[in-house]
């Protein structure tokens, strides 16, 4: 017997918006895709409404039908009443009460988390970590997020801000972050501060193979140009590489001895450059953690992969149902 139920979720960014069916088995009933740059709440969330709605009709369904509704969004917000505060790359969205504006358009539930715990509950319930009490998943793209399952929960803390991964302070006397510490792990290893970086230490060299990678123009050059200049053994290149190596695994092992999980899952730049970046950042990091430690977790990339978005609002409403006792995790039992 069949006992699956469908859920939609909203996985929303700053350049474009998943919308996406599924069911609590992790099918997916269909997805579709609203662009949000430069556009304002008042002109996308009718958008949004009426892509749900379309899919639940292709899908046989109506509102009546769904469980629950998922969102995940960027930060600021104010998880317990559902309201998108007003993100960097949103200026238009702010104070927008999500969460009861789809609860009421469809009729159903909905439910409100960050995109972050979005993207580690999405790995926790259908991806890598699968199976696991205890897992911690990181962003790995322009900034540096995360989601922290501990003891078969997501850990939220007492102001609704737990995971926060990115803003560990790993040398006081680092580069400046843009949450306005100094030396955080996102400061090193995020995209946006490795791109600014280069930017300023290649100016002049329009001859260097990480700006030649770029087009030739120094404002383009991010980590994919890094990537490409690493793999041809360009000795600026593997130095830089090396050092965000140590100094994810700076981090990462303070995560293991402070949440000793079973499970570490790694997103972008884990998934898009494997070996790469994995195979040094595991030499460095017994330099950091306890034996007991390392040992105990498997340390591995996203499941999901580029699907990671239309799983990321099914499972915040697939966790929220779990955490009131109306659903069971199958692979928790």
């Amino acid at each position: 017997m069949d006992t699956s139920f469908p859920v939609l979720g909203f996985d929303i960014g700053g350049t474009k918006i998943a919308v996406c069916l599924g069911d609590s088995k992790g099918k997916i009933l269909g997805a579709k895709r609203v662009v949000n740059k430069d556009r304002g709440p008042d002109e996308v969330i009718p958008e949004l409404v009426s892509t749900g709605k379309e899919l639940l009709s292709k899908a046989g369904l109506k509102g009546s039908d769904l469980r629950a509704i998922g969102i995940g969004s960027p930060a600021p917000m104010d998880i317990p009443n559902g309201l998108i505060l007003c993100p960097t790359n949103m200026k238009k969205w702010t104070r927008v009460p999500i969460r009861d504006i789809m609860a009421e358009s469809f009729g159903v539930k909905a439910y409100f988390d960050n995109d972050a715990n979005a993207a580690a509950l999405a790995e926790w319930i259908f991806g890598a970590g699968k199976g696991c009490h205890n897992m911690i998943y990181l962003t790995m793209s322009t900034g540096i997020g995360g989601g922290i399952i501990a003891n078969g929960h997501l850990l939220h803390g007492k102001s609704w801000m737990a995971g926060e991964n990115g803003h560990v302070v790993l040398d006081i006397n680092g580069p400046k972050c843009n949450c306005g510490l100094n030396g955080c792990y996102e400061a090193f290893c995020g995209g946006v501060a490795l791109a600014n970086r280069m930017q300023r230490e290649l100016a002049g060299q329009p001859g260097h193979p990480i700006v030649q990678a770029a087009g030739g123009k120094i404002e383009d050059i991010d980590v994919v140009a890094l990537v490409k200049a690493v793999r041809a053994k360009d000795p600026y290149s593997l130095k830089l590489w090396d050092e965000m190596c140590m100094r994810n695994a700076q981090a990462i092992g303070i995560f293991l001895n402070t949440f000793n999980p079973e499970k570490i899952v790694l997103g972008t730049i884990a998934l898009s450059t494997g070996d790469l970046f994995m195979k040094p950042l595991k030499e460095y990091l017994p330099r950091f953690c306890w034996p007991e430690m390392l040992n105990a977790c498997d340390i591995t990339v996203s499941g999901l992969g580029s699907h990671i978005g239309e799983y990321s609002g099914i499972c915040v409403a697939l966790n929220s149902l779990y955490e009131e006792g109306k659903w069971q995790m199958e692979s928790l039992k």
